[in-house]
């Protein structure tokens, strides 16, 4: 219960977040997130809400995937990974949901050299994206 009841306040600040941009994407927004409309069918109401839960729901996840490897928890921080990457997925700017799968997959064989390698090329794509995602809310 308590992932559904964070879900709904997600889906909340999504909402409000939603009502306080203009109804329609300026060129230079629609521009950068192209491919993520057509993936979204021109839905611009849908780009902006999910561009919402990405920028409050990233920081958390960077933060679990860096303290779990740091800890080297490797379990724990594929499962972090996994749910940064369904969060990027929609948007996929500049290759980042692969750069996560290959994070991924270096999590699971255990290979620390490619981790910490990965690590800092994934979230620093994670982190250039939702700055993308907060501009198209402003």
């Amino acid at each position: 219960m308590k992932v559904r009841s964070n879900m709904v306040q997600k889906h909340t600040s999504a909402a409000d977040r939603r009502s306080q941009v203009p109804t329609q994407l300026n060129p230079c927004k629609a521009s950068v997130f192209a491919e993520a409309l057509g993936r979204l069918g021109g839905d611009e109401e849908l780009l902006r809400e999910l561009a919402a839960i990405l920028v409050d729901d990233v920081p958390p996840l960077v933060q679990g995937v860096q303290s779990a490897i740091q800890a080297g928890d490797f379990g724990e921080a594929h499962r972090d990974a996994h749910a940064l990457k369904g969060l990027v997925v929609t948007f996929d700017e500049r290759g980042c949901g692969l750069m996560i799968s290959e994070l991924m997959t270096a999590l699971k064989e255990n290979n620390s050299q490619e981790i910490h390698r990965l690590c800092h090329s994934c979230i620093e794509a994670v982190e250039n994206l939702r700055l993308n995602c907060k501009r198209l809310l402003d």
